[in-house]
């Protein structure tokens, strides 16, 4: 006799024994129970996970000579014979093969016909997604109203394929993954029926490689017992046999990215190419393990990890935030994408490799950030300890001016600096009217155009003067009022608000303006001087 595969060999032979699909085998062994038999069913799920081993099972407990029953003897003709493959009653149909009308209509005309020996016939179309829609169109009728023997088992892994018109005729059940431990479980026990060994590294490589499917982990278990004659299967043997990398070097990867050392990254990408591995392996490989990281530092209980893989987990799972795994994983997957397409898939993996080990800054944390620090920069004075400057530097090279208004600003330091450098515009300036008129904004009354000339050409000087000496920016808008020259500047601004101004921001760069306002003459004095055609000073103390 030829040799039967592990997934032959223990193909589930009742309900009970089916894995991972408990909520399909409790409801159909109550409608047995209960003789809620349908006439129509459809096993929709992805590949491996039991939908055609439950359709037999469930034909095996409607035709078992003590049923319907659910739990069928397994051991009378009718049970043999499905188990077999070879009952008459039950019709396994290809439906890729027999997809066309011809076919559904022949079997339209065999449904007519009762079973031979046994409560049904029953047939079980495979892969239902690939019969056509003229053909489906056929059996609408036969599958609403079938005669009172017959029973339809459709089963596919495309649910979305099968027109709404058979949905609504059928009953569904949807098959779901087998999760990684329920299939470890289920793989020891075969290892111990055959009487060989394998290692909880082999099993979590097996495991993950099948991808949720109990037929392709079952095929790579017999595939890694075939190929080695010690008995025993490891971890480091199966990996050689799928052309894996170590699990060391996708973890020595991961901590490189976190760290940014690409000189090491670009290092492992060439010897892991140059000892001829699968490099798109290598980045599926990489992608898998980065995401069971992020789906361990989010919820380590969701995370399906064997106990021997949990302290690395523990270690790396601190490396990346989750903002950052995401991106990650999005540029891996892009890289797969190009890498399928260009010439040479090393150059795009290293490219994206290096991006992903680039430093990384999540826009919502900065900007938070930034708040804060505004925040902060209003509510609190300056500091100038946090600039490198102790406060008794700021006291010897730095003259602190009180809080005053920008009418003094102008006219005991503004006015008396620009006379320096430019007299004649300083002219203009002492026969202009100051008045505040908010915060950050004066007027200038003149009394011609000349003078107003003459101030529109220095506006901007002036704005730079106010900054220098106050910290903030002044709007400055002149106008021509005759009237504006027999009033004082004084009198103008009482009546107006004034800008006061904190301490912190009131800071005179340049000593010498002290020697100025030493000298400086009061307005009203030199007005008197200029009507004899004279020159006002100041005598100082060591002048007298």
């Amino acid at each position: 006799m030829s040799y039967l595969g592990l997934a032959r060999k223990f193909r589930p032979q009742n309900f009970d024994e089916v894995i991972g699909q408990d909520h399909v085998s409790q409801t159909l062994k109550n409608a047995i129970f209960e003789k809620r038999i349908l006439h129509a069913y459809l096993f929709s799920g992805p590949r491996g996970c039991g939908k055609t081993t439950m359709a037999r099972i469930l034909a095996k407990a409607l035709n078992c000579k003590n049923g319907p029953i659910a739990i069928p003897c397994g051991v009378c003709d009718n049970c043999l014979e499905v188990s077999k493959s070879s009952s008459v009653d039950v019709l396994e149909i290809d439906g890729a093969s027999n997809n066309g009308i011809d076919e559904i209509r022949a079997l339209r005309e065999n449904v007519k016909f009762s079973s031979v020996h046994s409560n049904y016939k029953i047939y079980i179309i495979d892969e239902a997604h690939q019969i056509t829609t003229q053909a489906f169109n056929a059996l609408l009728k036969t599958l609403e109203e079938p005669p009172a023997h017959v029973i339809f088992i459709m089963a596919t892994t495309e649910y979305h394929k099968i027109p709404v018109t058979i949905l609504s005729r059928c009953q569904k059940y949807r098959f779901k993954l087998i999760s990684a431990l329920e299939m470890a479980s289920a793989i020891q026990n075969i290892a111990q029926k055959e009487g060989f060994e394998i290692d909880s590294n082999a099993l979590s490589i097996v495991t993950t490689a099948s991808g949720g499917s109990m037929r392709d982990a079952l095929s790579l278990l017999d595939q890694a017992v075939s190929s080695t004659n010690t008995g025993k299967i490891t971890g480091e043997y199966v990996r050689g046999l799928l052309g894996l990398l170590p699990k060391d070097i996708i973890a020595l990867v991961t901590e490189n990215i976190a760290k940014g050392d690409i000189q090491v990254i670009l290092k492992i990408i060439k010897e892991i190419n140059d000892d001829g591995y699968n490099i798109f392996q290598f980045a599926r490989d990489l992608r898998d393990h980065l995401r069971q990281i992020m789906i361990y530092l989010i919820n380590s209980e969701v995370a399906e990890i064997f106990t021997e893989d949990k302290k690395l987990f523990e270690i790396q799972k601190n490396l990346f935030s989750v903002s950052r795994h995401i991106r990650m994983n999005n540029l891996l997957s892009k890289a797969l994408e190009e890498m399928r397409w260009h010439d040479q898939p090393r150059i795009i993996l290293e490219m994206y490799l290096l991006k992903m080990s680039e430093p990384y800054y999540n826009v919502d944390e900065l900007i938070n950030r930034i708040s804060e620090l505004e925040k902060s920069a209003i509510n609190k004075k300056c500091d100038f300890k946090s600039f490198g400057i102790e406060q008794a530097e700021i006291k010897e090279n730095y003259n602190v001016v009180a809080p005053t208004d920008l009418v003094s600003v102008w006219s005991e330091q503004l006015v008396a600096e620009i006379m320096k450098e430019h007299p004649l515009t300083a002219q203009s300036l002492k026969k202009a009217v100051i008045k505040v008129t908010g915060d950050v904004s004066i007027k200038l009354f003149v009394p011609g155009q000349f003078d107003y000339e003459s101030i529109m050409g220095f506006r901007d000087q002036i704005i730079k003067l106010f900054q220098k000496k106050t910290g903030i920016n002044v709007t400055i808008k002149v106008m021509i009022e005759k009237s504006a020259l027999s009033s004082k500047q004084e009198d103008i601004a009482t009546k107006e608000a004034k800008l006061v101004l904190p301490v912190e921001y009131a800071i005179e760069i340049k000593k010498d303006l002290k020697e100025i306002a030493k000298t400086a003459v009061p307005k009203h004095i030199e007005d008197v001087a200029k009507k004899f055609k004279s020159i006002a000073k100041k005598i100082t103390d060591d002048k007298k």
